[in-house]
């Protein structure tokens, strides 16, 4: 058992609860000003009334006067040591049930000091509120032992009969023991509140925590998509209309109805891109839970190499199983790769053939997309592109455990290679050709 207040090894288990108050000098002061008053009157209630009826007799050793005032000032005292319970509640435990014991055996009225063993129920109720269950218990046992020890020593030191010095002890320390154990219990209860409230708000305040981060983490998500879809779907229309810009430079000037139709043909992509650009700063905008519009797949590949051959690109296409089962996230990102991939044969071979395959097994898809060598184009006729192809593609395709591969073969052109498992269980190993 510790021996001093600050050995103790105190924690602090109630700093936001009921003792926060005593914290506070006015309303400490006001408490104890309260306690005092109460034990007082307690105190001399019985005294007084046998004066106003005139039927006391005294005659004890000290004058009725000077008790009077001893217990005025020994309640004061004892009230006093309350104002040490929030920094010092050790303390105020042994004041308060050193001035009990001094009023009961210095005084010889135990009668009259009754409420005192109330006021150590306080100050153990503080202390047990601020320390471990442990060491409260062991305090709480140690002051009742103490205090009904000193009260035997004294009732039998009265000269009293056996019996009638036990009862005494008996009475005046289950008087004490009662109030003082039941604060004890009471305040190692507050504690356990007070430690799960604190535990309580702890886990509200590290969830909000963690929902405000993953708000963050969706926000850059959905900004990441949005990005990724911008630079897929309006970056295609973007190619499509640099395409049709460069055809628009070899035709001949006198044939107007050729030179219309690739006018009209450029304002369509024109409005596409528009379009593409307007739902993504749309998406951007929004703070609604409004749905994206579902996201293309392998089974809009016609759709896809259509586009492309209306705008002069020669593209095969070979497709060796049914794609219309193929998992969503699967079938998605392959059809990125395929519409990426096409993107930049028309930016970086213009006029050269394009081929695309498509292997489907039970457990695997296989997507290349192979160019031939195009025309040569000079570093100022190049789009510039915002650096998201082969990253965004590479980092989708790694999303399913697979692998995408993409440089020059051979025959002087490029080829765009994805392997990825339909389960995403096992890594593919990478196919160099196309």
């Amino acid at each position: 058992m510790p021996t001093s207040d600050e050995d103790s090894n105190p924690r602090m288990v109630d700093a936001e609860g009921f003792t926060r108050v005593l914290n506070r000098p006015r309303a400490m002061v006001a408490f104890v000003v309260i306690v005092f008053l109460v034990t007082v009157v307690q105190a001399l209630s019985d005294p007084l009334s046998a004066v106003l009826q005139g039927d006391i007799v005294w005659d004890y050793r000290i004058p009725f006067g000077v008790v009077i005032a001893l217990v005025i000032a020994g309640c004061a005292v004892q009230s006093g040591f309350l104002l040490l319970s929030a920094r010092f509640p050790l303390v105020a435990v042994l004041g308060t049930t050193g001035c009990y014991l001094a009023l009961v055996a210095g005084l010889e009225i135990p009668r009259w000091l009754g409420a005192l063993p109330l006021v150590v129920g306080v100050a153990v109720f503080f202390l047990a509120a601020q320390r471990r269950a442990a060491a409260a218990i062991g305090w709480t046992l140690a002051v009742i032992g103490a205090a009904v020890g000193i009260l035997s020593l004294w009732s039998t030191s009265t000269g009293a009969p056996p019996a009638v010095a036990w009862s005494f002890v008996l009475s005046s320390g289950l008087a004490f023991a009662a109030p003082v154990a039941g604060a004890a219990a009471l305040g190692i209860w507050w504690a356990r509140r007070m430690n799960s409230l604190r535990r309580a708000r702890a886990e509200l305040a590290a969830a909000a925590a963690e929902h405000e981060a993953e708000l963050e983490r969706a926000r850059m998500r959905e900004r990441a998509r949005i990005a990724q879809e911008l630079h897929d779907v309006a970056g295609q229309h973007l190619a499509g209309l640099l395409s049709l810009a460069d055809a628009a430079v070899d035709i001949d000037v006198l044939d107007a109805d050729q030179a219309a139709a690739l006018i009209a043909e450029m304002r369509a992509e024109g409005r596409f891109a528009s379009a593409s650009l307007y739902a993504a700063l749309r998406d951007l905008r929004a703070e609604s839970d409004a749905r994206a519009e579902p996201t293309l797949d392998l089974r809009f590949l016609d759709e896809l190499l259509d586009y492309w051959s209306s705008r002069g690109m020669h593209v095969v296409a070979r497709v060796h199983a049914a794609v219309d089962d193929l998992p969503a996230m699967v079938s998605t990102t392959a059809y990125r790769v395929v519409q990426e991939a096409l993107t930049n044969a028309c930016k970086h071979a213009p006029g050269a053939p394009v081929s695309v395959d498509v292997r489907v097994s039970p457990t695997s898809i296989r997507v290349a997309v192979g160019n031939e060598a195009g025309r040569a184009s000079a570093p100022s006729d190049l789009p510039a592109g915002l650096g998201w192809g082969l990253t965004g593609m590479a980092e989708r395709v790694d999303l399913l455990h697979g692998s995408l591969t993409a440089g020059p073969v051979s025959t002087g052109g490029w080829a765009v290679i994805m392997e990825a498992p339909l389960t995403a269980y096992e890594p593919t190993t990478p196919l160099l050709t196309p």
